[in-house]
């Protein structure tokens, strides 16, 4: 009798402890995995020229775009839009046009979610 309890304890904690290596050898390669492609995706996004300079658009079209596209996603009434145009204004003007659309983005991903 003490035999067998001998040899089921030892052949669980063999199994066991095998299945705890294995666990923790894959959860090493997952972890080596996520941080070879972080730094991959990282270097990816520097390579990204904007669309405004990729395409060769206007700097005053995407202003104004941009500054439309805000208008109707805000829903305000003003009469009009006056926009001036100069180098130092337009990247603002992008920045907040995508900072607007990645928030949008994100409240309909939780919108789906929800249902």
């Amino acid at each position: 009798m003490a035999a067998k309890l001998t040899f089921t304890l030892q052949v669980f904690f063999l199994g066991f402890s095998v299945v705890m290596i294995v666990l923790f050898a894959l959860y090493g390669l997952i972890v080596l995995y996520n941080e070879v492609s972080s730094r991959l995706i990282n270097k990816k996004k520097q390579e990204i020229p904007l669309p405004a300079e990729d395409k060769g658009i206007p700097l005053e079209l995407a202003a104004a775009i941009t500054a439309a596209v805000s208008h109707h996603l805000c829903q305000s009434s003003p009469e009009s839009i006056k926009i001036s145009i100069s180098q130092v204004e337009v990247p603002g003007w992008t920045a907040a046009g995508r900072k607007l659309l990645l928030e949008n983005r994100f409240h309909l991903e939780l919108l789906r979610r929800n249902k």
